[in-house]
């Protein structure tokens, strides 16, 4: 009996740092995502011909998994994006992780 105990706390204690390394996978993606959209959205700001920022950034987040839930260009060419990823640690149990970052031209 108490082998048995052992083993299933062992097994919920497995669970809940798979569940925990996803979460943090998924907020690593977030961030990497939002970095590199707010790069690339602050380069497309600097450009004449460079688009919309917003929608640079958009593209690049989706192409490092995260979509975009926000966008603002700011005075000067900085531009902020946040973006978020959907985890599911658990079975039935699903949440958003999500990233922040400006970034603008290097003076």
């Amino acid at each position: 009996m108490l082998l048995l105990a052992v083993v299933v706390v062992a097994l919920v204690l497995a669970t809940g740092v798979v569940a925990l390394a996803r979460a943090a996978h998924a907020r690593g993606t977030a961030q990497a995502a939002a970095d590199l959209a707010a790069i690339a959205a602050a380069e497309a700001a600097q450009r004449p011909a460079g688009g919309d920022p917003c929608a640079v950034a958009a593209r690049v987040a989706a192409a490092n998994g995260a979509a975009t839930a926000g966008c603002t260009v700011e005075a000067g060419g900085f531009v902020s994006v946040i973006t978020t990823v959907t985890v599911v640690p658990l079975t039935g149990w699903r949440t958003t992780a999500t990233g922040g970052s400006r970034a603008g031209p290097v003076i």
